[in-house]
């Protein structure tokens, strides 16, 4: 059974312990793309008996799905203080979104504890002389793509960012939930497109710009976000355009499409890319940032240029009017989605902890 949630106050009487134990930050809101990550490896490592604790923002979804993780220290924090209070005692930790770099680099200085940080988008860093101090003292820097890798090695010339993409989610999907909503999507083949959204990031716009001129083909988008009303009204009259909302059988979503769309303007690497090579569907994505270390444009999927409607419609129509393609293509994914493994992503972490420390975990 894991241990109860360790409040603010039980911190200081954390004793300090002689093996390694690795500290995992993530002080972020909601549970997306990064917070499935950090939970596919703190999972992961607990299965190899590594010894390891979690700072997460108090109430939010990453603490609560940990709770079953046998041997798991969970401590709920409200704010960067407390985080760093959080972290005496451990011997290494890792900041895993933004928002927590500045507690593992407090720690770092008050507590001589050497700090990881993961780097997930390609948005640029900050020029604050602070930022960069704290990126410039990290014991190592991980991006999840060459173009991450690329923009730190930039900020912090001889950084050597290490590259460790992130890894799929072993779905289980429900064959009667997917026969269901392909019934309720209608007739003809369905494009299906998984994000927050949020238009600046997501480009989700193109999508409903190609739904406009193939009424024949059903449009599926999947999650929520603050321009939801905006692309509603933008769809408004098309009957082929359907929103699901935040839905929880993300697998027997992607399970019903025939085509997978992510027409991102910017993005880090894209984690819901390889549920959908796991899954052996056919994608289309766009050629821009971290994309094409997993899309390979005429190898497992096409690729893009971000914001164009026309290629977007001309790429689609190509895979659906192609069934060897997609064959191609879903076969090619599944050849290479072990690479992707939560298994392989914790391994690298798992080597990158030990040679940070100089010992076995």
């Amino acid at each position: 059974m894991a241990p109860l949630i360790q409040q603010e106050a039980d911190i200081n009487r954390t004793p300090h312990r002689a093996a390694p134990l690795i500290a995992h930050i993530n002080l972020a809101r909601g549970y997306r793309g990064g917070e499935r990550q950090t939970e596919l490896l703190i999972r992961e490592l607990a299965s190899q008996g590594i010894r390891q604790r979690l700072v997460a923002r108090q109430g939010e979804p990453l603490i609560v799905r940990l709770a079953d993780v046998g041997g798991l220290e969970r401590f709920a924090v409200g704010g960067i203080v407390s985080a760093t209070r959080a972290l005496r005692g451990v011997s290494l930790s890792h900041a895993h979104e933004g928002r927590c770099v500045q507690a593992a680099a407090l720690a770092g200085r008050i507590y001589r504890i050497p700090y990881v940080i993961t780097r997930r988008v390609t948005r640029p860093l900050g020029e604050r002389r602070i930022t960069r101090a704290m990126y410039r003292n990290a014991a190592a820097c991980v991006g999840l793509s060459s173009a991450i890798a690329k923009q730190l090695d930039s900020y912090m010339p001889d950084s050597k960012a290490h590259i460790i993409p992130s890894a799929f989610t072993p779905f289980r999907v429900n064959n009667d939930t997917v026969k269901a909503l392909t019934r309720q999507f209608g007739t003809g083949p369905i494009v299906g497109h998984v994000g927050a959204l949020v238009v600046r990031h997501k480009g989700q716009t193109v999508l409903i710009e190609t739904a406009r001129v193939r009424p024949g083909v059903q449009f599926v988008f999947v999650g929520s976000g603050q321009d939801e009303q905006r692309l509603k009204a933008l769809a408004e009259g098309l009957d082929n355009v359907h929103f699901m909302g935040q839905v929880e059988d993300v697998a027997s979503h992607l399970a019903a499409f025939d085509v997978f769309a992510f027409p991102s303007l910017f993005e880090g690497l894209g984690s819901i890319l390889l549920d959908a090579m796991y899954l052996s569907l056919p994608i289309v994505a766009s050629d821009v940032d971290g994309i094409p270390d997993i899309i390979k444009h005429e190898d497992n999927g096409l690729l893009v240029p971000p914001g164009d409607p026309q290629a977007m419609t001309e790429a689609l129509d190509r895979i659906l009017g192609d069934q060897a393609l997609q064959q191609r293509f879903a076969l090619r994914n599944r050849s290479v989605i072990d690479n992707f493994s939560a298994t392989a992503m914790a391994q690298r972490y798992h080597e990158l902890y030990r040679s940070l420390l100089g010992t076995e975990l």
